[in-house]
């Protein structure tokens, strides 16, 4: 798959504000390579905040599935 300049910065701004936010620290249910991929499949989807906002939805997602 090919992602013109923009989708790239977009994609690259996404996963740096998700890795920086704390939710991401807290939750610990998904790693970074696994938010990234996450993020690629989602490309689609295009705005920065509807990109997030799918990563951090995974995020409590893959949390609520943890044992214990």
């Amino acid at each position: 798959m090919s992602y013109d300049p923009s989708t790239i910065a977009t994609l690259r701004r996404a996963l740096d504000e998700v890795l920086l936010d704390a939710r991401f620290h807290q939750q610990k249910s998904a790693s970074a390579l696994e938010i990234a991929e996450h993020l690629l499949a989602r490309a689609a989807d295009g705005t920065l905040e509807r990109l997030k906002c799918s990563a951090f939805k995974k995020l409590i997602g893959d949390a609520a599935r943890l044992p214990g």
